[in-house]
């Protein structure tokens, strides 16, 4: 039986991925934190770890704290009404990476990370829309979200804020999640939401790369010892030297995409280390372009290391964490 109870992960996938939220009730049983509030307090101090406070203030207002933090950050905090939030925590909890494990079904380098957010009474982030699945797991406490469906919502965020927080939300779903409770929701679907006391929430999200990200990422790639300049040895004469002739732009196209395709031949290999090469990652001690293993040892991922690998001509590359190996 899938993490969805009844329902297959073939069915969620054809009824729910990227159309509808979902609400699972229970999924996980009897969830049990490795930590307390103040230790993930104590842990997002350091300075290298992706942290951040969110407050909300009277009238509208928002702030966010970034890292550094101290312990007088906390003890000043106000009772009500603010998150902390921490990214890629399965590293720096490795049992926690257990909550990621059900949705490998999802290929791995489609998942993200691991955030959680501890949020006091009525602590929110704000009604806003992620670019990204998400499956947000309730650890402890309460949550209440609040969902808008309709595709026709108002876009327009409100100026002069530190969050890309809507203008407008006329939610039209509401859920309370309880420890154990999943909630499931798609691309650019608003979503609000706030703690009912003071909870724990875990959110398993999704890569999404954009064109522009991936193209311009692909094109630093290039070799320098490729590039070819324009050249026009059998220039004609025309009328206006304003002009950018015909002939002049279809061959400025042809240089362009002849080195397009000229480097087409490796997209598959790039796209295999760009997808496995993480946005927070710290560095890893990188072994040749070669693999040796020693028989009879037992090997485990390093946490946050993500791997993959495609097949091209009866040739497997595998790739870890941004790196290919054939």
């Amino acid at each position: 039986m899938s993490i969805f109870g009844e329902l297959s992960e073939q069915q969620f996938l054809e009824q729910y991925w990227q159309k509808k939220p979902l609400v699972i009730r229970q999924a996980f049983s009897q969830i049990k934190m490795p930590f307390s509030a103040e230790e993930l307090a104590g842990l997002s101090i350091d300075e290298d770890v992706p942290a951040r406070i969110v407050i909300e203030q009277p009238r509208g207002h928002w702030q966010v704290k970034y890292p550094p933090f101290n312990d007088k950050d906390f003890t000043r905090l106000p009772d009500t009404h603010w998150t902390l939030l921490v990214n890629d925590i399965e590293r720096y909890v490795p049992q926690l990476s257990e909550f990621i494990q059900p949705f490998r079904f999802i290929p791995d380098w489609r998942i993200d990370d691991l955030m959680i957010s501890y949020a006091a009474d009525q602590g929110s982030v704000g009604p806003h829309l992620d670019q990204y699945d998400v499956f947000l797991i309730q650890a402890e406490g309460q949550r209440r979200w609040k969902i808008v469906t309709d595709p026709h919502f108002p876009t327009a965020i409100i100026d002069d804020l530190p969050l890309a927080i809507l203008k407008e939300f006329n939610t039209d779903q509401e859920y309370l999640l309880e420890a154990g409770d999943i909630l499931y929701l798609p691309p650019n679907m608003p979503h609000y939401g706030i703690a009912e006391g003071d909870c724990m929430t875990l959110s398993v999200g999704f890569r999404a790369p954009n064109q522009q990200t991936l193209i311009q990422g692909w094109m630093a790639s290039f070799i320098d010892d490729k590039d070819c300049f324009f050249q026009d040895p059998h220039r004609q004469l025309q009328s206006s030297s304003g002009e950018i002739s015909t002939n002049d732009l279809n061959a400025l196209k042809k240089l362009m995409l002849a080195r397009i395709e000229t480097e087409k031949e490796h997209l598959s290999r790039w796209l295999g280390c760009a997808l496995t090469e993480g946005i927070n990652e710290a560095p890893y001690n990188q072994p040749e372009n070669h693999l040796s293993f020693i028989e009879n040892l037992d090997y485990q991922r390093e946490i946050g290391c993500r791997f993959a690998y495609l097949i091209e001509q009866d040739i497997l590359y595998f790739f870890a964490a941004g790196q290919d190996y054939q």
